[in-house]
């Protein structure tokens, strides 16, 4: 081995270690990069403790591990005993005793309270009236329909339940109906030209279980602690407003309109459930009455004052924003006649 050799070794030995040590992007080889496991990791979502949610998972145990049933205050707000308040704090901190002590005024406590102050307890509303609903109802119309069907009242024969329903003139015919539970009230929506609701123009849906417990406490499955038999939870939140009215100018409360409800409503005794379930009554219902040779052409008659001025009204049943629409074409069918626009009326 000569000594130009001799020379050369020790620098391509150099070269090697180096192209060994090092790879072609400047890191160590042999050498992985660690990542902080902290950085990696998404950071956890806020939780908004003013809002309350059955959908999160620690809060669909059994209803009653925070509702007790009947509320404490009960007797100040029903005449039976029933669900009248929030659960009590108990109920709450076993949980979320952290966030009940987060600061002067904890979000926590803006679910149920108006006011976040040690000095005012006072709650909203049981419960919240404008607040979006997590459950729908499930009330099979179908088999409580059979049931007031059995429970029909026959004059003084004891042992029947017993209901006087809206009007006086119904006091004579006493039935045992639609009635018990769908009661009169004033529609709170407001109409074009001042048109007046009457009380007993509408009925109210029921906002309270007054009339399910009568059957439904102790006896009647689902029973009082069962909240799940009618109570499912929903997939989404739901605003509950008033049924749309389109026809406000009739009124339930009339004599001529006293009779039997599904006599009108004739969907509403093979409904299974709410889901989908308006009060439509089918125009089909009215004809008897307001559409009938020889007794009364209400439905024809306001169909040929369009026939003479397509900008008239129609004001027999709806208030003008509905009168001024196209008639269905089920109105022109029951009168007789083909469906047409008001455009195409000269």
């Amino acid at each position: 081995m000569n000594r130009s050799t001799t020379r050369i070794l020790p620098t391509a030995t150099l070269v090697c270690v180096t192209i060994l040590l090092f790879s072609s992007d400047s890191s160590v080889v042999g050498q992985r990069r660690t990542r902080n496991p902290q950085r990696s990791r998404p950071l956890p979502a806020a939780i908004d403790y003013s809002k309350f949610s059955h959908a999160t998972n620690k809060h669909q145990a059994a209803c009653n591990t925070c509702h007790k049933i009947p509320s404490h205050n009960w007797q100040k707000v029903r005449d039976f005993p029933d669900i009248t308040d929030y659960p009590d704090h108990d109920a709450c901190a076993s949980c979320h005793r952290q966030q009940f002590f987060r600061g002067a005024r904890p979000p926590i406590c803006t679910v149920c309270h108006t006011k976040v102050s040690p000095r005012d307890d006072a709650r909203f509303r049981f419960r919240k009236p404008d607040s979006p609903r997590q459950f729908t109802i499930e009330f099979p119309h179908d088999k409580h329909q059979d049931v007031i069907a059995r429970l029909h009242w026959r004059p003084k024969q004891p042992g029947i339940f017993r209901r006087v329903s809206f009007t006086t003139q119904e006091q004579e015919q006493n039935y045992n109906n639609c009635t018990i539970c769908h009661a009169n009230r004033k529609d709170p929506h407001g109409w074009v030209n001042t048109f007046a609701i009457v009380d007993d123009t509408f009925k109210s849906v029921p906002t309270s279980h007054s009339s399910c417990f009568s059957c439904h406490w102790k006896s009647q499955p689902p029973v009082n602690n069962d909240c799940a038999g009618c109570h499912k939870l929903a997939t989404q939140t739901l605003f509950v407003d008033a049924p749309t009215r389109i026809s406000p100018r009739f009124r339930h409360g009339r004599e001529q309109h006293v009779a039997e409800c599904t006599a009108c409503h004739i969907n509403i005794t093979k409904a299974s459930s709410l889901r989908g379930l308006t009060p439509d009554v089918p125009i089909t219902s009215c004809t008897e009455c307001h559409n009938k040779d020889g007794l009364r052409l209400d439905v024809a008659t306001e169909l040929a004052a369009i026939d003479k001025n397509r900008e008239f009204a129609c004001t027999y049943c709806h208030a003008s924003e509905k009168g001024k629409l196209d008639p269905p074409a089920s109105h022109y069918l029951i009168a007789g006649r083909e469906p047409i626009k008001r455009a195409s009326i000269k």
